[in-house]
């Protein structure tokens, strides 16, 4: 045989085969999908199509909502779809309509590109951490109320099923700008550079946590002929890190979970001895043995490590969300576990780099000890910011308030005498009302201000901040406060709420009134505006429209004692002694009888 026909016949270009570029059409029909399901919900709210409401988001998160709340969105159904599906057909959601798979699929082929294959880091315990962070995104909740709620929560009722097909406020749900290009960022390049093709579904990826074991009991399998040479081509070609010719070799299929389907072993095989089929299922098979990259008792410390990392990224500044921080999590792991090797190994490198030949370092391993380092004191801070939040809570619900103001500070920015980079505007809220208690309002009012740069234009921000104003500023300028930004932001219900109460306290009647007024122009359906305006109706204005709009109270809710006594309040202030006396025997019945 030629040498040179030798060489290509075993060269790598079979990774990119004809299964390659259909799966890759596949995915990005399903990104173009998810961006017109975006552009259609921004024309509708911009022209009012369908009440400026679209189909709320279609993603497996959203299933949380079904199990927490008992609300049934498109999110909940796709997911149990998917999972029904993933029974029959085996996990091949991940390899064909996965977004996060596109992009780890992406930036692996550029690493490739530039002349980097990222090796997949192998460990026994990391593998359960999807499942388990699974469980308590989907199964936990039920539990809690089912199992552990009568006795620590008896108040917590379930709600019943609701659907919630629509929203007119779709991209809430979403991260801002600025956290979702470091999460696809950490979550795609750096994931795939240290953990491999597909590390981030491998050990981070919550519904891959599902899928895994359903696929085990599906029918539908990479299956082998008798054609296999045991070439090693469908390995080589497999981007899930999957160790097809053993697997065929033993069990005639492939058993392992982390097979998606995506086919491209079948397409590289170069004696068409593999194939997708229905037959016999993987349960009861044993996995095929795979070298593990640490021994048991470094897998137990740093795994360790990974869920300490993980819980102190979780919400770290009010800005990352839970998968980011898994995200940050694996790759702090990396480093701490190579950093391990450095110490102990003769010979260390991080793909083609040499970091450590002979026992004798490099410069490059120098280096990388220094950027090593860099990661390892920011998962201290993060991880002391995210304890001393905990401890601020805790001593917050035990009452003890300076307590919470310590634990809070230490939580906050170093120029606040805390230990972390940033504020957090959580923590910002809850310290500006425990400093408000003690009567110190320009911190209180420093603090709100700084949460408001941090998240805009937040209603209960602005709400808190109003609330400091009335107890610090003139009447004028706690005045122009709210005019300024009710005119600025009318859907403010809860701002305009407290601006009423306030002119009221300052005998302002007739303003309140009219405040009142615009607020319910703006609400007209919001029972707190309008009950505030019938209160005020009766005391400073017209009773025969707080009749009027406690009779509409009483007609929304009839078994409501309250609007009846109101009702019959409003009656006795217009004269009408006989409608008072009705309203009042009503809403005595009704109290009775609760």
């Amino acid at each position: 045989m030629d040498s040179s026909n030798m060489n290509a016949d075993v060269s790598l270009p079979v990774l990119r085969n004809k299964n390659y570029k259909r799966r890759w059409t596949v995915l990005w029909i399903v990104q173009l999908l998810i961006i017109a399901h975006v552009v259609f919900w921004a024309l509708s709210k911009k022209y009012g199509w369908f009440g400026g409401a679209t189909l709320t988001p279609i993603e497996p998160s959203e299933g949380m909502e079904l199990v927490k709340n008992g609300v049934i969105n498109a999110g909940a159904i796709f997911f149990i779809l998917a999972l029904i599906s993933t029974l029959i057909f085996g996990r091949w959601f991940c390899g064909w309509g996965c977004h996060v798979v596109l992009l780890q699929d992406g930036c692996y082929w550029l690493l490739r590109k530039i002349g980097i294959r990222p090796k997949p880091f192998r460990s026994r315990l990391l593998m359960w951490f999807p499942f388990a962070l699974g469980v308590y995104m989907f199964i936990w909740p039920l539990f809690y109320r089912i199992a552990v709620a009568p006795f620590v929560q008896p108040e917590l009722q379930w709600p019943g099923v609701t659907t919630h097909l629509t929203t007119t406020e779709f991209w809430n749900t979403f991260p801002p700008a600025h956290i979702a290009i470091p999460f696809l960022f950490i979550c795609g390049f750096l994931t795939v550079y240290v953990l491999g093709a597909k590390g981030f579904c491998s050990y981070g990826c919550p519904y891959g946590g599902f899928f895994k074991p359903l696929d085990k009991a599906s029918p539908m399998r990479i299956r082998v002929n008798d054609n296999c040479g045991q070439c090693g081509k469908c390995t080589a070609a497999c981007t899930s890190n999957v160790r097809v010719h053993e697997e065929v070799n033993i069990h005639k299929m492939v058993i392992d979970s982390g097979c998606m389907k995506i086919m491209d072993c079948v397409d590289a095989c170069p004696n068409e001895a593999l194939s997708v089929g229905f037959g016999e299922t993987a349960l009861g098979k044993e996995d095929t043995k795979q070298k593990q990259d640490l021994t048991i008792n470094e897998e137990i410390v740093f795994a360790t490590l990974f869920v300490i990392a993980f819980l102190g990224y979780r919400g770290l500044y009010a800005s990352t969300p839970m998968l980011m921080a898994v995200g940050m999590a694996l790759v702090t792991m990396w480093f701490l576990v190579k950093t391990w090797a450095l110490m102990k190994d003769e010979n260390v490198n991080v793909h083609k780099t040499q970091l450590k030949f002979h026992g004798s370092m490099k410069k490059q391993g120098f280096l990388f000890l220094v950027l090593s380092l860099v990661v390892g004191l920011f998962f201290l801070q993060s991880v002391a910011v995210t304890a001393f939040h905990s401890l601020g809570d805790k001593s917050l619900n035990n009452g003890d308030a300076q307590s919470a103001i310590k634990f809070y500070t230490l939580s906050g920015p170093i120029g606040d005498g805390g230990v972390g980079l940033l504020s957090n505007p959580n923590v910002d809220t809850t310290l500006a009302k425990l400093h408000e208690q003690e009567n110190d309002f320009a911190e209180s009012e420093r603090l709100l201000w700084r949460a408001a740069e941090q998240v805009g234009r937040d209603e209960r921000v602005y709400m808190l901040i109003g609330q400091t104003k009335q107890m610090t500023g003139s009447r004028m300028n706690v005045d122009a406060f709210y005019t300024d930004n009710l005119l600025e932001n009318p859907e403010w219900a809860l701002v305009w709420e407290d601006y009423v109460a306030w002119l009221k306290r300052q005998q302002l009647f007739d303003a309140s009134i009219a405040a009142s007024e615009h607020a319910i122009a703006y609400h007209p359906e919001n029972p707190r505006l309008i009950l505030q305006y019938g209160l005020l109706m009766i005391e400073f204005g017209n009773p025969n429209s707080a009749v009027e709009i406690f009779t509409h109270m009483t007609e929304a809710m009839p078994s409501d004692p309250s609007s009846w006594m109101l009702l019959s309040k409003a009656h006795t202030i217009a004269g009408n002694e006989d409608a008072a006396k009705e309203a009042f025997e009503r809403g005595s019945s009704l109290q009775n009888r609760n």
